[in-house]
């Protein structure tokens, strides 16, 4: 029996005279957001450089060779010159949502207001899903990673990519590790991310997730998946870079005939992988 069916004025009744009110709390529970910090560390020093066109060209030089100075005799020349990198702005996305006229005119709450960070959060969200899915192709590890699926985030892991990183002579200055919940549990049985005489600001002591070996630790949901694990990575901003053409822009748009209001927020963006030997990824232990 379907309920308060078995009464008279049954409560379908009750509330079609006007007696019992329909209220509406003006509290919003919003959808759980990933930390979102891919696109805050890597270069983006491009993204002023495209006005016009769809393509920016980064030249690139080479390491050349020095030679021993013979009095009365010219160095060579070298040719410092590469291939360098391009980066192509080809990525339009967009979220949209809308209301009714005549609720909109009726809305207690404020839906438009409350749903644009959710428009908001969810471009945010593509720009950063595209570069964390280049992760995977960065070092020598061509569509893998450093290490076994699944595996739990050790100091030798942590050890091995900084030593790779040197070798290639990497600057020290811009590193940083973004990785998943799964190895924020594994960075917090490694004593030297949490003790006070090895790092100037312990994440136990400040209650913020901090650094390792100088290089801040990000952390995120919003990783590429491998099987088991993600794909982290350890790496220089040079590693990646973002061009944003134009950044994310909220349009509002009242279609009368269409008897409603619509809200939409849309981003054009390209990537690029820069500097290869710049990162390199590893896998996590749970995705």
């Amino acid at each position: 029996m379907a309920y308060n069916a078995g009464t008279d004025p049954t409560l379908a009744e009750l509330i079609s005279r006007y007696w019992v009110p329909s209220v509406f709390s003006k509290n919003v529970i919003d959808h759980t957001m990933s930390n979102l910090v891919v696109a805050d560390c890597v270069n983006t020093e491009y993204r002023d450089d495209l006005k016009l066109g769809a393509t920016v060209y980064i030249p690139a030089t080479t390491e050349p060779s020095a030679a021993e100075v013979t009095p009365g005799t010219a160095l060579t020349t070298s040719d410092v010159s590469t291939s360098g990198t391009s980066i192509t702005v080809d990525k339009w996305y967009g979220t949209a949502t809308e209301i009714s006229e005549m609720a909109n005119i009726e809305d207690a709450v404020g839906y438009l207001n409350k749903t644009a960070k959710s428009l908001s959060y969810s471009v945010a969200k593509v720009v950063d899903s595209a570069l964390g899915a280049r992760f995977s192709s960065l070092g020598s590890y061509s569509t893998s990673a450093y290490g076994t699926d699944g595996q739990t985030l050790t100091d030798d892991i942590i050890i091995y990519c900084m030593e790779t990183l040197d070798e290639a002579d990497v600057p020290e200055d811009d590193r940083c590790i973004i990785t998943d919940p799964s190895s924020k549990a594994d960075l917090l049985k490694i004593d030297k991310f949490v003790r006070n005489d090895y790092v100037r600001n312990p994440v136990v002591a400040t209650g913020q997730f901090g650094a390792i070996c100088n290089m801040p630790v990000r952390i995120t949901n919003n990783l590429t998946a491998a099987s088991t694990g993600n794909y982290g990575v350890m790496m220089h901003r040079d590693a990646l870079a973002l061009v944003i053409q134009k950044t994310p822009y909220t349009q509002k748009i009242v279609e009368e005939i269409k008897h409603r209001v619509v809200l939409q927020v849309k981003v054009i963006y390209g990537s690029a992988e820069l500097r290869d030997t710049f990162g390199i990824p590893f896998y996590t232990r749970k995705a």
